[in-house]
């Protein structure tokens, strides 16, 4: 075990808010982009697809529009429905 000492023990503290810092700075981000994986991976796709048509600026842009789409789609699987709801207009093609 290493020897304690004042020298150590000052460096430890003066170290740990960046520790700290860097452990809330990691958090956040995994907070902040929960689907990273699935937009990373649609994208992909759409770079496989359609990469000739783009340029190098449009990729993020791009993944902006996934994350934002894969969110709504989040939003509105969390509203629960069933078959005694009705939609909020009836279509009639041949008018009634």
């Amino acid at each position: 075990m290493a020897k304690r000492n004042r020298r150590r023990f000052l460096q430890s503290i003066a170290a740990a808010p960046l520790g700290v810092a860097c452990a809330e700075s990691a958090q956040a981000q995994e907070i902040s982009s929960p689907l990273a994986g699935q937009v990373d991976e649609l994208a992909e796709l759409v770079n496989l697809r359609y990469g000739k048509y783009l340029t190098d600026g449009d990729m993020p842009e791009i993944k902006r529009g996934i994350e934002r789409m894969l969110r709504n789609a989040e939003t509105i699987g969390k509203v629960k429905i069933t078959n005694a709801n009705e939609p909020d207009f009836m279509f009639h093609p041949f008018g009634d």
